[in-house]
């Protein structure tokens, strides 16, 4: 295990309390939404905690040693049990296969919870005499838990999402599984997942939705907290620049990580169901397809040049600021659409459906328009697009929510407080 020195600022004698941070999400380079909460997570709560992280080293991420003192007082690497040669990845594969035909669950599971952060590893680190509080990222790593709550520590789940809930769109899309099994192996997931919730002191939820139905499956006692992803308002200022203001054609996007298949199942139908009625009032509209790993059969679409694939942009925002609005005919209420914090911040007017905010707490009018059919996607996108001074007004207020409801001080400052609050109550009581 490779331990790395506090930085200056940092001091275990400072008085606040004393939080782990356990993730096999790095919080670098910030480039998909759970990595960007993890970041956020670490920086926020050095608001109240004296914070340390712990994570496994991973050579897609060698500046993990330098990069992660910057953000957090301590930081413990442990060595990846899995990327220690080709051979081993392909064993371990291999063997979470099995576990996830085994127990039902996924095989990250598997890597997580029973290898890299499996609870002999984690062991060294339960120690009250060193931590107040241990804050696990992600239901995957739940083993560890038998660890601290043997000497106990108090421990919170950051769950990001209602995973299951994912796990039902994924199931969704499968078309090789009868409906009867598809509910079999969705309700054995889902029965394992909120049986892990059970034995957590308290769970953070990412929307106030996921939060409702948690707090329906768990004990009166257990502590239940809400953090939405918030936005650095530094990075992601209002900049609002709509392409045609400039004489150039109207600017759609979808904005997205297309690893994910449901962003590319989304993005296709921006494509072939809600463009195909634009371009018959505005021909010369374009579509951006904005986001890293783009399917490479993708560029077959940019034979209309009315069609533009990105793929990876280090700086997105000024692409972004170019559109009239971005689009998201998303399904499946669970999660938390982060991208369209970060447009709606940029001041882009966003055109979605009531899925892709779920339990967000977006009020609709206010640089957000929502569709419930495709036909009404359409229709909220030519309002915008029709009327330049209803734009205006929709850009304007769009950062402006995001400025109320979504800074880092308001999600995750905000749970620090909370966190703290809450621990020091327990003190109290015991």
């Amino acid at each position: 295990m490779s331990r790395l020195p506090q930085t200056p600022s940092a001091s275990s004698q400072s008085g606040k309390p004393r939080l782990l941070i356990v993730s096999h999400v790095p919080p670098f380079p910030g480039l998909t939404g759970q990595q960007q909460r993890v970041f956020h997570m670490l920086r926020g709560m050095r608001e109240r905690f004296h914070v340390s992280f712990v994570t496994t080293t991973n050579p897609l991420f060698p500046d993990l040693p330098e990069r992660l003192p910057t953000i957090c007082d301590e930081v413990h690497l442990l060595p990846s049990l899995y990327h220690r040669s080709l051979a081993h990845r392909v064993w371990y594969q291999t063997a979470g296969r099995v576990y996830g035909w085994s127990t039902g669950l996924k095989k990250s599971h598997y890597l997580v919870g029973k290898l890299e952060l499996a609870p002999e590893r984690l062991a060294q680190f339960a120690d009250p005499q060193r931590f107040d509080l241990v804050m696990l990222e992600y239901w995957m790593a739940t083993p560890s838990l038998s660890a601290f709550k043997a000497r106990g520590i108090p421990c919170v789940l950051d769950m990001h999402d209602v995973l299951w809930q994912t796990y039902k769109r994924d199931l969704d899309r499968s078309s090789r599984l009868p409906a009867i099994v598809k509910s079999w192996v969705l309700n054995r997931y889902r029965r394992q997942e909120e049986t892990a919730w059970r034995q957590f002191d308290g769970l953070i939820a990412i929307n106030r939705a996921e939060l409702s139905h948690v707090a329906e499956q768990v004990s009166p006692t257990t502590a239940i907290f809400h953090a939405a992803m918030g936005v650095d308002l530094s990075r992601w200022s209002r900049s609002w620049q709509p392409a045609q203001h400039q004489g150039q054609p109207v600017r759609l996007a979808y904005y997205g990580g297309f690893g994910n298949p449901a962003n590319r199942t989304d993005a296709m139908i921006c494509y072939e169901q809600l463009m195909p009625a634009i371009w018959q009032r505005f021909p010369d509209a374009e579509l951006w397809l904005v986001g890293s790993n783009p399917p490479a059969a993708w560029q077959s679409l940019t034979e209309d040049n009315r069609v533009k694939v990105t793929g990876f942009v280090k700086d997105p925002q000024p692409i972004l600021s170019t559109m009239t609005a971005v689009l998201c005919p998303f399904n499946g209420t669970f999660g938390f659409r982060s991208r369209l914090i970060e447009v709606m911040a940029l001041g882009v007017p966003v055109v979605a459906s009531p899925d892709a905010v779920y339990g967000m707490e977006l009020e609709e009018g206010r640089g957000l328009l929502l569709g419930r059919t495709n036909e009404e996607l359409i229709e909220a996108t030519f309002r915008l697009l029709e009327n330049p001074a209803f734009a205006a007004e929709q850009s304007l207020a769009a950062s402006q929510q995001v400025e109320q409801r979504f800074s880092v001080q308001a999600t995750y400052h905000r749970l620090a407080d909370d966190l703290s609050n809450w621990l020091q109550q327990r003190r109290r009581q015991s």
